[in-house]
């Protein structure tokens, strides 16, 4: 059960749990299973097996019917869906180029699978127009004069081989012929669609790059018009989709009371935007199935549901009640709501789906997402809190390997990525890895993550190698002073923005850690902006964001030098480990590769490893299982947990 503490009440405590036995592979391995979905008419279930690297997606019959499984080899499935009660949409991504696209990166493609004749077809196959066969949106099912169709936002047009060409229009497929039909054209500026399930266009926004004009519109009449419209050269409001009685779009808009973005309704009719509601709080939204918000979950400790639809706020309660201290999540839910499935997670449960049928009074266990670890291979995980050095509170996970005393204890420092993103009470097989290895591990929420309001995110702006670096060294001096771990056996490892801070920690914030490895990490910041500013141009507002970030205001700016580990590998104080995938399309493999020669040349210690076929997110199971042995090989070299 995740616990929360603060101050000196951590230094009382004492793991008693056995030590663990599980092999590194046991934690590396993919998810056994993934994306357990239940069809609207509570017939079936969906889901992706993993095994051994290969994937399939089996489908499953709640009446006791042959189980379905239909094999996608080696290719990285990303997720399944039911477009209706008769046809599952398993959607894979490719890195690189792919057919009539040209545009490098993680392409999503989806293909449908009729259970009742096994026939499949990729979504979309045919078009009267030029499409991309790349999705850019995720595909919602629907029907469409009483025939099932799947919707599909696509660039369409002429030249419609990048995302920077052609037109952004909505989309009708036919699941069994692939063949693509256009519900509605928009422009290069058009950037989502709200719509109903039977294909009834509600709104769309729009943002026109050449003055930063975030507009989002209601389709009236046959016709466009604003609705709400603000200047926004980096963050904007969002249009996240309609409420249960279809009368509103809901809209998350920038409080200027609060300095949060708080929800408000905009009135479909009159095209009025009413007050502020929501939690004073970080949030996300739940959907159904249908594009109408269903409630919201705030993640403070636990994930808290709070559901608008009464029906799923009731079984929701009767699952909390039957598992307490577990963090829990909503997969799925039958149209009526009284089939509900929910994945389950934390302390002594290294994760599960479970399916709940109220009609039947039945709770049931759908399968496992890691069988090769017991309840015991999974480390206890407790929420701390500290304050630092500026007095900013941060929030942070620490994990504690079994078996060990409470006590001098070598620590892993495990920063998250993104950076505007946030670690949960959640199973880590990465931090549960290093933990079966007999580390403590750290994983704080350092400002600029999310979780905890729009200024803590905005705390963030300028402070990469800064604030944001010395947030996890005081946590580690916090740990240190209550006498939980050793401080001259500290290691900090990441991956993407958590491998900038590994290499930051290791070369501006000296003297805190014995070594540091870098996955997929960020080594040269001034010359990622000036990649970004060849590729999108430096008004565009990846560039303005970075630059917030960063806390420049141009891309010659000599603090970006200054805060980039590899124009300061000479002050390395301790070995280095850099791993990266090939195909990363997110940070370039250069980034390492920059830092490796940087090292080199200041005679300093460090070993590479190349993840060959590994994309940004280290989707295969046989380069996660590869980067964990080189990980721990790395750290029991330079940092011994005994």
């Amino acid at each position: 059960m995740l616990k929360l503490f603060a101050g000196a009440a951590l230094a009382a405590l004492v793991s008693s749990s056995a030590a663990l036995g599980a092999s590194l592979d046991a934690y590396g391995r993919l998810p056994a299973i993934t994306d357990v979905e239940i069809s609207s008419d509570g017939a079936n279930l969906a889901y992706i097996a993993h095994d051994g690297g290969t994937s399939r997606v089996i489908i499953q019959p709640l009446n006791g019917g042959e189980v379905q499984s239909v094999d996608f080899g080696k290719v990285k499935m990303r997720g399944v869906m039911w477009g209706d009660p008769n046809h599952v949409v398993a959607l894979v991504s490719r890195t690189g180029s792919v057919e009539n696209q040209t545009y490098v990166g993680e392409m999503f493609q989806a293909t449908s699978i009729n259970i009742k004749t096994g026939a499949s077809v990729q979504l979309p196959k045919k078009s009267a127009e030029t499409v991309q066969n790349v999705l850019s949106s995720t595909p919602v099912g629907g029907v469409v004069g009483g025939k099932p169709t799947v919707f599909a936002q696509l660039y369409a047009g002429e030249q419609s081989n990048s995302w920077q060409e052609g037109r952004f229009d909505l989309y009708r497929i036919d699941p069994d012929t692939g063949s693509a039909t256009m519900v509605q054209m928009g422009d290069f500026n058009t950037t989502e669609y709200l719509f109903k399930t039977d294909g009834s266009v509600i709104g769309r926004t729009r943002y026109d790059r050449d003055n930063s004009r975030w507009s989002m519109e209601l389709r009236k009449n046959g016709k466009w018009v604003d609705a709400y419209v603000v200047t926004a050269p980096i963050d904007g409001p969002s249009m996240l989709g309609l409420s249960l009685d279809e009368k509103s779009v809901v809209m998350s808009i920038l409080d200027d009371k609060t300095k949060d973005y708080r929800l408000a309704d905009l009135d479909i009719a009159t095209g009025k935007l009413g007050d502020f509601y929501g939690p004073n709080e970080s949030f996300k939204m739940v959907y159904d199935d249908a594009n109408h918000v269903i409630g919201r979950v705030t993640e403070a400790g636990y994930k808290q549901y709070a559901f608008d639809e009464p029906r799923l706020a009731a079984a929701w309660a009767a699952i909390s009640g039957v598992f307490p201290g577990r963090q829990l999540s909503l997969s799925s839910h039958t149209e009526d709501y009284t089939k509900v499935v929910f994945y389950a997670e934390g302390t002594g449960e290294p994760g599960g789906y479970y399916l709940l049928d109220l009609n039947a009074k039945k709770l049931s266990k759908v399968g496992s997402a890691y069988p090769g670890l017991t309840a015991a291979d999974v480390a206890e995980v407790r929420a701390i809190t500290y304050k630092a050095a500026d007095g900013l509170p941060i929030h942070a996970y620490l994990t504690l390997p079994p078996g060990k005393a409470v006590k001098n204890l070598p620590l892993i420092v495990f920063p998250h990525g993104g950076p505007e993103d946030r670690d949960e009470a959640s199973f880590d097989w990465w931090a549960q890895a290093m933990a079966s290895r007999g580390y403590a591990v750290l994983q704080p929420n350092f400002r600029g993550s999310t979780g905890y309001g729009e200024s803590f995110i905005r705390a963030g702006d300028g402070e990469w190698g800064g604030k944001m670096q010395t947030d996890l060294s005081d946590g580690v001096r916090f740990l240190a002073g209550k006498g939980l771990v050793d401080p001259k056996r500290v290691c900090i490892a990441g991956a993407s923005y958590g491998g900038y801070a590994a290499l930051a920690g290791i070369t501006l914030d000296k003297g805190v850690y014995r070594c540091a490895a870098s996955v997929a990490g960020i080594s040269d910041v001034a010359e990622l902006i000036k990649f970004d500013t060849l590729r999108y141009n430096e008004e565009s507002s990846i560039v303005r964001y970075r630059k917030r970030w960063f806390g420049v205001t141009s891309i010659s700016d000599p603090k970006l030098g200054a805060r980039s580990p590899a124009r300061h590998a000479d002050q390395a104080d301790g070995p280095v480990l850099l791993i990266h995938g090939k195909d990363d399309t997110r940070v370039q493999y250069s980034q390492s590769t920059a830092m490796r020669s940087a090292l080199e040349k200041a005679h300093k210690p460090v070993e590479f490893v190349t993840l060959r076929e590994e994309d940004h997110f280290l989707s295969r199971e046989a380069t996660r299982q590869q980067m964990l042995s080189a990980l721990i090989t790395f750290l029991e070299k330079n940092n011994p947990p005994n």
